[in-house]
């Protein structure tokens, strides 16, 4: 490519242009990911917007802080600007031989001009190059404002003499120093550059460019460039910049230039070269306002980004509604670290969360999210326990939005609620109801055992040696209808049959029976072995558990044996759980024996059926009664796990 034998305007562009590659690929390094730090494209600012001066107000130069507040009243006696400021601005390459001049559509051309571009909002700029048609000027600033006009701040002074023209030292003599009289000289005539780095170059290597540090300077909603002293040439006013040879058409364009003197400013290019402030958070950008057509502007740099690392924001600078559990931070661009914020644990109850400096400090800066609006019945920072009136649902999880149910208080059974109380009140965990004295169960729904007369006072103490009936106060050992035997279970069950009445008797099924008609022999149990679980398998039995014995009671026609189940190896159509249930050995003969022998406090391998239609476990001759052992459990365990042979 053989860009000195381009024409000026096209060579400057050009140059820029490729500078400008070498400089995005050299900030952007690898293509950026999700786990790096993004960096949005870099464009010209300036293009696709509109370049207020001035000059173009039809000579009214009253209005120097802010070009051209509006329309001229009236705009047909302004005459057509043949280099308005939207030739800085145009494609190099179609129009290679366009500028701006200042008071070209002027009567009176001024010895002083401004040229301010407006953002819609907050940018970065990194470069400001200028290419001049005219000699550079003598003095000039360029400026930029934070708040959209409101205040201005000068970014960089030129001045041939910094001292005599703002009271300043040349940051040559004095590095650091605001103003320069670097890119002042009126040669070349033509084709003169100015440069402005936002950062300085030193300082690009160390500093990372989305740092606070950095963005106080690199942050813009306005850039103003103050042409303040115009400079004469003695040399043609198309003479090339120094290092390079004239070309054909730079020879042949110098006898149609137009005076310099006439026209003390004018200007090829403008280029405020930046991108979107994104604080490395986003790779994209979009029109900030719907208005905005980019179709007629290709390279336009939008303003609005396109968040990642579960940031939100027109610049990305805050955390998504549920991703506030770690303060905000913007991502590093030296490092690449992306620092994304992190999703607050809300258990799905919750949309969003906002972030505590307080919780922050007491997790020693690991969690300060806390959600807000927990749903679901839920409460607390991160939604994890049941509000007033609900309590956890045992077999669900703490992220179904079911797992807190609603507290139900039988009215007459529990305390009334407390003053300041609003529903009812239950353990937020295992949901049991505050109960009034003697009355027992989750709900508070019955009396306590050793109490009766259920009602609005609670339940009465039985007046009894052992317990009573709970609704009638009777003593249960005069009323055997419910008479505890602390003895085995099995054997010879007192002959009871003429204390109950008919209506009362329990009918087993028949195919559950055995039948014993011919027994006429005392009661006498006979000890089923269990050689392997082939023999479990054999008889399939519906019921496989470890159980110990509690108590036992004597129901007439059967008895019901009180066991608290440890372990369940099997269950039936009818599921069986851990804790207190009830097992029913069947009298097998007419004087009531039943077995096998069952004796409380002892642990055992059950086996049986259920009774058809009800799901009770029975005990039967069938059944297996096996007192426990730790081996005999492990060769249960792996024999069911197998499968039966």
């Amino acid at each position: 490519m053989r860009v000195l034998s381009m024409p000026g305007k096209r060579r400057h562009q050009m140059l820029v242009a490729l500078s400008w590659l070498v400089f995005a690929v050299t900030q952007s390094g690898a293509v950026s990911r999700w786990d790096r730090a993004c960096s949005p494209p870099i464009g010209n600012l300036a293009s696709g917007r509109t370049l207020l001066t001035i000059s173009g107000c039809c000579g009214d130069t009253s209005h120097h802080h802010n070009p051209c507040p509006h329309p001229p009243a009236s705009p047909h006696l302004c005459p057509e600007d043949p280099h308005p400021p939207a030739h800085m601005t145009d494609d190099p390459f179609l129009h290679p031989e366009t500028w701006w001049a200042s008071g070209a559509g002027t009567a009176m051309p001024t010895q002083q001009d401004e040229i301010q571009l407006d953002l819609e909002t907050q940018f970065c700029l990194s470069h400001v190059v200028l290419v001049f048609r005219s000699p550079r000027p003598a003095a000039m600033a360029i400026e930029r404002s934070a708040d959209f006009g409101k205040t201005w701040e000068a970014l960089k002074l030129f001045a041939h003499n910094c001292s005599t023209e703002f009271g300043l030292s040349d940051d040559f003599s004095q590095p650091g120093s605001l103003c320069t009289s670097r890119y002042t000289s009126a040669t070349p005539c033509s084709g003169g550059e100015v440069i402005l780095r936002t950062l300085e170059p030193s300082t690009t290597k160390t500093l990372d460019p989305y740092s606070p540090q950095a963005l106080a300077r690199l942050t813009l909603t306005n850039l103003r460039i103050r042409l303040l002293k115009a400079q004469t040439c003695l040399a043609p006013p198309n003479t090339p910049a120094e290092g390079t040879k004239p070309t054909a058409s730079a020879l042949a364009s110098t006898n149609t230039a137009e005076n310099s003197a006439s026209v003390p400013y004018a200007i090829f290019t403008l280029l405020a070269r930046g991108t979107c402030l994104c604080h490395g958070h986003a790779e994209h950008c979009v029109p900030y306002n719907s208005s905005q057509d980019t179709r007629k502007h290709s390279n336009m740099v939008s303003g609005r980004c396109l968040c990642t690392h579960h940031t939100t924001g027109d610049h990305c600078e805050k955390c998504a509604p549920l991703y506030n559990d770690r303060p905000w931070r913007p991502a590093n661009g030296s490092s690449g670290e992306p620092n994304p914020c992190q999703k607050c644990e809300c258990h799905g109850h919750a949309n969003s969360c906002h972030f505590s400096q307080r919780a922050w400090l007491s997790s020693s800066g690991t969690s300060g999210g806390v959600c807000d609006d927990c749903q679901h019945n839920t409460a607390g920072r991160r939604c994890q326990r049941c509000r007033h009136g609900y309590h956890r649902h045992p077999s669900l999880h703490l992220n179904s939005p079911h797992a807190c149910t609603y507290c139900w208080c039988d009215p007459q059974g529990s305390l009334p609620l407390r003053p300041g109380e609003e529903g009812p009140w239950c353990h937020p965990r295992s949901g049991q109801c505050h109960c009034k004295s003697g009355v027992g169960g989750t709900s508070c729904s019955h009396c306590l055992p050793g109490y009766w007369g259920y009602g609005e006072e609670g339940c009465k103490p039985c007046a009894c040696p052992h317990s009573c009936d709970p609704t009638s106060g009777l003593c249960l050992d005069s009323y055997t209808n419910n008479q505890v035997f602390n003895v085995p279970s099995g054997g010879k069950i007192p002959d009871l049959d003429h204390m109950f009445p008919a209506e009362e008797e329990v009918q087993w099924s028949k195919e559950l029976a055995v039948s014993a008609l011919h027994y006429t022999g005392k009661c006498s149990c006979k000890e089923k072995k269990l050689r392997s679980v082939s023999d479990l398998c054999k008889t399939k039995h519906d019921y496989v558990i470890k159980a110990s014995v509690l108590s036992a009671q004597d129901k007439g026609s059967y008895a019901e044996v009180q066991v608290k189940v440890r372990k369940v190896l099997r269950s039936g159509q009818v599921a069986v759980y851990l804790g207190i249930t009830s097992i029913y050995p069947l009298s097998w003969t007419s004087r009531g024996c039943t077995c096998p022998i069952l004796n409380p406090g002892m642990e055992y391998l059950l086996a049986g059926p259920e009774e058809a239609g009800t799901g009770r476990l029975l005990v039967t001759m069938q059944s297996v009664a096996v007192p426990w052992t730790p081996r005999l459990g492990l060769l249960i365990s792996e024999g069911l796990r197998n499968g039966c042979p």
